[in-house]
């Protein structure tokens, strides 16, 4: 019997195993044989499909939800579905470049389909271990060069060709290559196998705050902050590297939503005040312009930091500044309890923008606030800020424009100032 024609009855008998210690012991030459031949079989099992495609519609159509006719059909697996992962088994073993290799394996007619009553059908690439046991009896260089094909062909987290992508660089240990998708895929990938163990870990993990997508991938996932923070107490891997990795996702920016995991990671891990302090510029950075939850997490850490370790008194009033130029009122209201804990042991006059700017502030219980703390402070306050506030006074309302002006001098307005209510 040729070689073909044996091959072939193993692909209709949908023998995997057989295919697989068949294709392993292939010479050159039944190689040649069965690459010949395969494109031309896959077109005869195209043909198959197209014709149990439209049995298995004319069943549907004439099965109620209630025949039993209909679940014979629903579960039925037609001929072309159960043969597409022989026939990537087949073309693994027989197909002589990688490039031929990855691009056959990466086909979408080659993938399992579980038939649907509602024509969603459910398609994906099977159990990848028959295609790797085959790939791996190719020379070392030549199997590096498929998996970094397979790896870029990865479209998306959910690509149905990244799980043989996954397990032929956990198969090779080759040095993943940059590419985003496959980063995602990692995380989606089901099942997954427990981080400790897996060898991708070290190479991957990193990119996690780097690549597009992963926050959008993880914003609903509640166990991997803590899985990976307990890796962090283990020492499997850096707090160090995790740490960074969200304060520099923090500074990337982005929605709210795709930084939430970042942020819940970052409580998990629940950093001490002197892993903190080599960070501090970094989360200044953010109190101006990160979305809320990530400027509340920053503000946190920096209000638990010791006296005098934070920055100097101009780095930390601009970085107060923005914070209390926001609209969020509890956020602004945070601000102004830490900079009510700072003007005792600082340079005051460092944060007379800052605070003239709260003074303004759209809420008039932020307004308030402020208003008190100035005059807290007044006889502390240098003279450029005390001509900051002086400008102030005719624009606030009331006992307010009364207080700025006894304190700071300027004429309080003559009418009361409407100002919009944004929170007390």
């Amino acid at each position: 019997m040729a070689v073909w024609d044996e091959v072939r009855d193993i692909i209709d008998a949908g023998d995997r195993r057989a295919l697989v210690e068949r294709m392993t012991a292939l010479t050159g030459d039944e190689r040649r044989e069965v690459a010949r031949e395969l494109p031309g079989y896959l077109e005869v099992l195209r043909e198959r499909a197209q014709t149990g495609e439209r049995a298995r519609q004319a069943g549907w159509e004439t099965a109620g939800e209630e025949d039993d006719r209909w679940f014979d059909v629903w579960g039925r697996t037609e001929p072309w579905d159960d043969s597409g992962e022989l026939l990537r088994i087949a073309g693994a073993g027989s197909l002589g470049g990688a490039a031929a290799v990855s691009a056959w394996l990466g086909r979408r007619d080659l993938l399992t389909t579980w038939p649907s009553p509602d024509g969603a059908d459910r398609r994906a690439f099977g159990d990848p271990g028959p295609v790797v046991a085959v790939l791996s009896r190719r020379p070392p260089e030549w199997q590096a060069e498929a998996t970094v094909r397979l790896v870029r062909k990865i479209r998306d987290g959910r690509d149905p060709g990244a799980s043989l992508a996954l397990a032929m660089l956990r198969r090779t240990g080759i040095e993943p290559p940059e590419h985003d998708p496959l980063v995602v895929a990692w995380l989606h990938e089901e099942p997954r196998m427990p981080f400790r163990q897996d060898p991708l870990l070290d190479a991957l993990l990193p990119r996690i705050f780097e690549a597009e997508g992963v926050g959008r991938t993880l914003r609903d996932n509640t166990g991997m902050a803590t899985e990976l923070a307990a890796l962090g107490v283990e020492g499997r891997v850096r707090r160090d590297l995790l740490l960074d990795g969200c304060v520099r996702r923090f500074l990337r920016g982005g929605p709210a939503a795709d930084l939430s995991f970042f942020v819940r990671l970052h409580e998990t891990l629940d950093p001490a005040p002197a892993e903190v302090a080599p960070r501090a510029r970094d989360y200044l950075r953010l109190l101006p312009t990160a979305p809320g939850p990530v400027a509340e997490a920053a503000l946190a850490r920096l209000r638990g930091l010791p006296p005098g370790t934070v920055a100097d008194p101009e780095e930390l009033g601009d970085a107060m500044e923005g914070l209390l130029f926001r609209g969020e009122v509890k956020l602004v209201g945070a601000g102004l309890s830490w900079l009510a804990e700072l003007l005792p042991r600082e340079d005051v006059d460092a944060f007379a923008p800052a605070l003239a700017t709260a003074v303004t502030h759209d809420s008039l219980g932020i307004q308030g606030r402020a208003v008190r703390l100035a005059l807290k402070n007044a006889g502390r306050w240098g003279p450029e800020a005390r001509e900051v506030f002086a400008g102030l006074t005719g624009s606030l309302p009331g006992e307010f424009g009364a207080g700025f002006a006894g304190a700071f001098g300027g004429e309080p307005a003559s009418v009361p100032v409407v100002r919009r209510r944004g929170g007390t």
